[in-house]
């Protein structure tokens, strides 16, 4: 069967492109063996992928971990790279609203403050109490 073409890459491309969105996010991509991750700011957002800029580093076919929003480190690969910016795929599908949700770290809750007890005569200061101690 000269010319055919396997089934996998033939459902690629004849699927319908995932709805892509405009967005101004920032992106931390980490690539395998090349130590901390790189600062990127995302353009496009879809379920299967994501275009970012400051890309010059990446190189097609590269297995990275990006973490967007309140999505960590999302397996995908690069698909291209040109002038700066970058396609990658990613491994499995993602919600987009994920991506642009904002990431938070939780405060602990601050004990409550015990009350100070007065230390007595404490030179001219002893003697003055505050406004809502009444």
């Amino acid at each position: 069967m000269s010319g055919a073409v396997s089934s996998d890459s033939a459902a690629r491309e004849h699927q319908p492109r995932a709805e892509r969105h405009r967005v101004m996010l920032g992106a931390l991509i980490e690539r395998f063996g090349h130590g901390g991750a790189t600062r990127h700011r995302v353009r496009d957002l879809s379920s299967t992928g994501v275009r970012v800029d400051q890309a010059e580093r990446l190189q097609r076919g590269a297995t990275v971990l990006v973490t967007v929003g309140s999505l960590a480190a999302v397996g995908a690969t690069v698909i291209w790279v040109d002038q700066g910016a970058a396609g990658l795929r990613f491994a499995q599908p993602i919600n987009p609203d994920d991506a642009r949700a904002k990431t938070f770290v939780a405060k602990p809750s601050a004990p409550a403050r015990p009350r100070e007890e007065p230390l007595g005569n404490a030179g001219w200061l002893g003697h003055i109490r505050g406004a809502y101690d009444r």
